[in-house]
């Protein structure tokens, strides 16, 4: 349709010949933002809740895709997070009363052993002197002995090992593995609510080519919608007509079938035109670019989409 009124402006230029009197008017239509939404998954469509033409509420469901990959991938981040905060309350909560006992007592035996095995060396060393025991003798219980020291060292590192808990760089990596876990959690459940695919503002469904039962690829787009506030007038406005309106400018649109102008103010003018000749840019060449104008309409929310309109430049 743009593309049409477009030809047909420029058609009137060329019909003028060489006139290069300024262009006293721009043409355009009725436009609202057009809103695509695209597949962010790889997945079939269930369901779908909406048609061509229907007029949809921010938040509506328009269409749904299968969420049994995406639900059993929610349940296993929820396991994994179950898991390592599983982790962390074990390390937070210390070493149980009945493991710090055990060790205790196993302390104190290891300790009964070598202050046993440390009398039988010193009794064997004056028999020894007394030549009443052999070398051999000495040996072994000297091997006792350091056998028995070694074995309550070891049951006391143990037992301060429990009796002090965990290391605090223990801790801090148990709680990254939980924030990590957290993390994958919410992604993947964003993840799983973004297969309902939701109205983002009030509007109307322009374009909805699938069916139930298509099956869609990533970035796929599913249907776009057409915001029903803030319609907005764009038009192409000629070369010559740039140093008479600004952006910000209020301006009157007029429209076919309504009687009074529709107010207006001028949003955006392209720096770029929209159409260029092929030839040389010389005096007449330049009254023929155009540089596509969006204007804000003003209390005309029931105009339809498409509606031509009109310029008229002061």
């Amino acid at each position: 349709m743009k593309m049409c009124l477009l030809l047909l402006f420029i058609g009137q230029l060329f019909l003028s010949g060489c006139d290069t009197q300024d262009i006293d008017y721009a043409m355009g239509t009725v436009e609202r933002d057009r809103i695509k939404l695209s597949s962010p998954a790889s997945e079939q469509i269930v369901d779908i809740k909406v048609h061509e033409g229907l007029v949809v509420h921010q938040g509506d469901i328009l269409l749904q895709l299968d969420t049994v990959r995406a639900n059993a991938l929610v349940s296993q981040r929820n396991a994994e997070l179950a898991q390592v905060s599983a982790a962390l309350s074990l390390l937070n909560a210390g070493t149980r009363v009945e493991q710090l006992n055990a060790a205790k007592a196993a302390l104190d035996a290891t300790r009964s052993d070598s202050k046993e095995a440390l009398h039988q060396y010193q009794r064997i060393i004056k028999l020894y002197k007394n030549h009443a025991v052999g070398t051999a003798d000495m040996d072994v219980a000297k091997a006792k002995r350091n056998s028995t020291k070694a074995k309550q060292n070891l049951a006391h590192a143990q037992w301060l090992e429990l009796k002090n808990g965990a290391r605090q760089q223990d801790l801090s990596q148990a709680q990254a593995r939980v924030d990590a876990a957290k993390s994958a959690l919410l992604w993947q459940q964003k993840t799983a609510e973004d297969l309902t695919i939701k109205a983002p503002v009030d509007g109307i469904i322009d374009s909805l080519p699938w069916y139930k039962g298509d099956r869609v690829i990533t970035g796929t787009e599913l249907m776009s919608v057409l915001a029903i506030a803030k319609p907005y007038a764009r038009v192409y406005l000629p070369a010559s007509a740039l140093m008479k309106v600004k952006v910000g400018d209020p301006i009157d649109v007029f429209a076919d079938g309504i009687n009074t102008p529709i107010k207006g103010r001028v949003r955006n003018i392209r720096s770029q035109p929209a159409y260029t000749p092929f030839y040389a840019l010389n005096e007449r060449d330049r009254a023929r670019l155009m540089y596509l104008t969006d204007i804000d309409l003003l209390q005309a929310e029931s105009l339809p989409t498409g509606l031509a309109v009109e310029v008229h430049i002061p």
